[in-house]
């Protein structure tokens, strides 16, 4: 019999789905599928952060405290609205209320951690760039209010706001690192208020600071860390929109810092990089008029998915004293549902549907299982998943679940863009009937779109 301390040569570590489902894991090492995944045809992993054997030591660590409502916070930024006389007494309410309160900007970050992180990041901004970045918070300021049952919003003046904010953009000179943090965070206001209230539009925003500052970014002169972390969340925008209309993204997102948690994509940021292919691929595929063009880009789907499938996201960053538990789930479904996300795209841009749909119904249940759970188990809102969840009801086949699948766009497609969910579930809801009625072969084809209200933001 082995002594406590020896190593049989079983693992005493779980895969992570029956890690979920609290049973016993029987697999002879953690590079092979356990037994159970193998008999369900699921994919076996684990990618959370594995603590070392035995009981752990009882030890109390003082809670972070908590700047949510921080009083002198609110004051200091209000004093220095006061001594602004340019603006209107409006205006000056709307500032505070995106600057005054970090938890009024909850649904920007993926996690309570990084709100005042952002919220740091836009002040330092609007004190650097007053009044150049003015129009694009106030726009951002009114959409948050529109979500906020005690402060209605004006839809009407956001659109006016990111009209005015979409011409200070366009004049914004970049000549060196400072000007390319400011393009980056007036960007990402105004993409996100265009976003929420329009739906469409973004991906022009997204290409031109992307493009204006990809000289600084690309060679790392960028100084201010807290205004290039909105980069990710232009990228990750216009590959959505991308990946929609089959066109090619601008920046493949570079891999500077692994260990690095973004405020919007977690520890996900890596795989867009895979993301940034597919969409390349779907644009070759979408205007080839050579068949022998297919055999290069299926090769290359291949190796995609193979690189897809062999990524493990980092968790050294993932520290129990830095992130909550609750956090640590919610980035490590995240990351999981992109990756399985990644796997699925490229699935169906070599295989339409009626072929092997074995394999991409169970790529479908991983993810929708894996947000379902991260949200029942952390009772929070599991934030920017909008796009594989979407990949993945896309696939659904059965009507009770698609009656699930469209009740889940609350909690899964974008809270702070209630005309995105509106758009997401008429997007499935087509795809889905012109799939039933073999209309079309794959739902990159279909003529229809998530294209709330606007094709452009040209209403200047």
């Amino acid at each position: 019999m082995a002594k406590p301390g020896q190593n049989s040569g079983i693992p005493r570590t779980a895969c992570d789905r029956c890690y979920e489902l609290k049973v016993r894991c029987d697999r002879g090492s953690t590079k092979t599928a356990c037994y159970r995944c193998r008999r369900l045809s699921f994919a076996c992993s684990t990618v959370r952060p594995v603590r070392p054997c035995g009981r752990r030591p009882l030890r109390r660590t003082p809670p972070v405290p908590s700047n949510n409502n921080n009083p002198s916070k609110e004051s200091s930024i209000g004093a220095w609205l006061e001594n602004v006389p340019s603006l209107l007494p409006e205006e000056r309410e709307l500032l505070l209320f995106l600057l005054g309160r970090p938890e009024n900007i909850d649904c920007y970050v993926v996690c309570p951690r990084f709100r005042v992180a952002a919220q740091k990041s836009l002040e330092a901004q609007l004190l650097k760039s007053f009044p150049v970045v003015k129009d694009a918070y106030l726009a951002c300021a009114s959409t948050l209010k529109q979500l906020d049952r005690v402060l209605p919003g004006d839809n009407d003046d956001s659109v006016r706001r990111a009209s005015s904010a979409m011409v200070q953009l366009r004049s914004l000179p970049i000549a060196n690192s400072q000007d390319a943090a400011r393009c980056l965070t007036l960007g990402a206001a105004l993409a996100l208020s265009v976003y929420s209230t329009i739906g469409l539009g973004v991906a022009d925003i997204c290409h031109y600071c992307l493009t204006a500052t990809s000289p600084f970014v690309d060679k790392k002169e960028a100084s201010d860390d807290d205004a290039n972390s909105w980069h990710g969340v232009l990228v990750l925008l216009e590959i959505m929109d991308c990946l929609v209309y089959r066109r090619k993204p601008t920046p493949r997102i570079q891999l500077r810092d692994m260990e690095h948690v973004d405020r919007q994509l977690g520890i996900s940021s890596p795989i867009l990089r895979y993301y940034y292919d597919l969409c390349v691929i779907s644009h070759s595929l979408a205007s080839m008029t050579d068949a022998s063009g297919l055999a290069p880009l299926h090769k290359r789907l291949d190796e995609i998915r193979g690189s897809v499938e062999a990524w493990i996201p980092s968790h050294e960053s993932l520290r129990s004293d830095q992130f909550e538990s609750a956090e640590i789930i919610i980035l490590l479904a995240q990351a999981k549902a992109y990756r399985l996300g990644a796997l699925l795209v490229g699935h169906r841009l070599r295989y339409t549907f009626g072929e092997h749909d074995e394999q991409a119904d169970i790529w479908s249940k991983e993810i929708i299982i894996e947000l379902e759970m991260a949200r029942r188990v952390t009772t929070r809102p599991i934030r920017y998943v909008t796009l594989p969840f979407l990949v993945a009801a896309l696939e659904i086949r059965d009507h009770g679940a698609r009656k699930t699948a469209l009740e889940g766009t609350a909690y899964f497609v974008d809270h702070f863009a209630l005309v995105v969910q509106e758009a997401a579930k008429a997007f499935l809801c087509r795809i889905w009937h012109e799939r039933d009625s073999q209309i079309l072969s794959s739902w990159f084809d279909s003529v229809c779109k998530p294209c709330p209200i606007l094709q452009s933001l040209d209403i200047t």
